[in-house]
């Protein structure tokens, strides 16, 4: 498998920087992987020390190299200060295929930051990486992430039901639902002569796949 490098120059859109992490970013990762949402909601140690993060990014950068995953920090454009992470965190290079992970602070949630990071880094993926297919997969509850995946331009999939249980929720299971979007539904929503006959903006996927 080939390694992996962070986007040089780092991804930018609407005051939002997916840059590498680094060691700086410990205390930002411990303070805000203390919230409760990310800790049910993702799969990160609870509770969540230093050490936690710090082993986090000394894997990532391990996995990096082997090629097998790739985690970028979410970060204030201006300051270049940590506000959340996002990383494709499974990767098929025989098919192409990754599915991604995100997390943002408490302190920015439903400003739309998430969406462009997932934005960002999709588009990244199934252009200049060469993904041709990037996934979510989306606990049964986590409306958040679920709108920003909408609003990302993923299509909804299907539910792997009962699939795995709340970790905060006295072992009840939950659904997973899977959300995707293809290289091609890209291409479709930056086609100028789609734009213009959808009447500008993102091409719905579900337009430009009943062109297929």
């Amino acid at each position: 498998m080939p390694s992996l490098r962070t986007p040089s120059p780092p991804l930018r859109s609407g005051g939002v920087m997916l840059r590498a992490l680094r060691g700086g970013d410990v205390p930002a990762i411990t303070e805000a992987c203390q919230d409760e949402a990310i800790q049910r909601w993702t799969r990160v140690p609870a509770p969540y020390r230093e050490s936690d993060a710090r082993g986090w990014i000394a894997a990532m950068r391990a996995r990096e190299r082997a090629g097998e995953a790739l985690e970028l920090a979410i970060a204030d454009a201006e300051t270049g200060l940590l506000i959340g992470a996002i990383g494709i965190v499974t990767l098929n290079w025989r098919h192409r295929a990754g599915e991604i992970g995100c997390w943002v602070t408490p302190s920015i949630r439903g400003t739309g930051i998430g969406t462009t990071a997932l934005r960002l880094l999709s588009r990244w993926s199934l252009g200049p990486l060469g993904l041709e297919r990037v996934e979510l997969r989306i606990w049964e509850g986590n409306d958040a992430s679920r709108m920003a995946a909408e609003r990302a331009g993923f299509a909804h999939e299907g539910t792997l039901r009962g699939l795995v249980i709340d970790r905060l929720g006295g072992e009840v299971r939950r659904d997973v639902d899977i959300y995707g979007l293809l290289r091609s539904d890209v291409a479709a929503e930056n086609a100028p002569e789609r734009r213009a006959e959808l009447g500008g903006g993102r091409v719905p996927i579900s337009a430009a796949r009943a062109r297929r």
